[in-house]
């Protein structure tokens, strides 16, 4: 109502963005395709029926392009388990947060739901060796990703992740396809902040990987589905070039072509 209501009250302007919180929260809080996780799917399909309604009353529906899109996918979580704990059984200095001055070679290690994330304080070339080799070992981790080539993992910049301040270890966490208990598809290990049952994500897993992107409107093709990899990068610059508006700089996303009509 706020945006249809409010912000459209005049006119509809040239771009708009509606962002829905759910069902994201209720998909971590039960699981994917849970009754309460069902219930606010189907609430944001209204608000999507109410913004459609709101754009065929201003007779802007056959002109305005519609993008509905997730930011992600969902999977279940199968198992969770504390992974500093683990590290320090296996005799590494793993820690959550630093309450004293930080050790040199101490791991803090960040929970990132269905991947894990490691900085090994002054980059400890043997601890960073020790790190990597115990998560190949272990049962929960799945591709491994490190800043400095290591046998067996990715480097960062492989996964075009290598940012200044990125870890110096990624794990991601394992997935498999079996189904929950309401018959959806996905299950992963996880470290500590969601419990076996809940949802997640954040692994390499197609239920994680694989959102939503619905393109509809007079710039896109009708019934015809886009089987070339893309993903959200790509939002910005496909909506940009609708416009018209030449972004300052390049973007790393590219633009959606093969979806248009022309």
């Amino acid at each position: 109502r706020a945006l249809t209501e409010v912000l459209w009250k005049e006119e509809v302007p040239k771009f708009s963005l509606l962002w829905l919180s759910e069902p994201d929260l209720s998909e971590h809080e039960t699981a994917p395709g849970s009754p309460k996780c069902l219930a606010a799917i189907r609430s944001s399909d209204q608000n999507l029926a109410r913004i459609l309604a709101a754009l065929e009353a201003k007779n802007a529906l056959t002109t305005t392009d519609i993008f509905v899109v997730s930011d992600h996918g969902f999977s279940t979580i199968s198992r969770a388990f504390d992974v500093a704990a683990q590290l320090r059984a296996a005799g590494l200095d793993g820690v959550r947060e630093f309450t004293e001055p930080p050790r040199r070679g101490q791991i803090l290690t960040v929970s990132l739901g269905g991947s894990i994330a490691f900085y090994v304080v002054d980059h400890v070339a043997a601890t960073i060796g020790k790190l990597v080799d115990f998560l190949q070992r272990s049962d929960f981790a799945g591709v491994i990703l490190t800043r400095t080539a290591h046998s067996g993992a990715f480097t960062l910049a492989q996964a075009q992740v290598a940012a200044p301040n990125a870890p110096d270890v990624l794990a991601t966490c394992r997935w498999n396809a079996q189904p929950n208990e309401f018959k959806i598809a996905g299950e992963i290990t996880s470290d500590i902040g969601r419990s076996a049952g809940h949802g997640s994500h954040s692994t390499l897993g197609p239920p994680d990987l694989h959102n939503t992107l619905i393109a509809s409107g007079p710039d896109f093709r009708r019934g015809w589905v886009d089987e070339t990899p893309s993903g959200n990068i790509d939002l910005a610059p496909t909506i940009l070039c609708i416009l018209g508006i030449k972004p300052p700089r390049p973007l790393d996303g590219r633009v959606l072509r093969e979806a248009f009509v022309d």
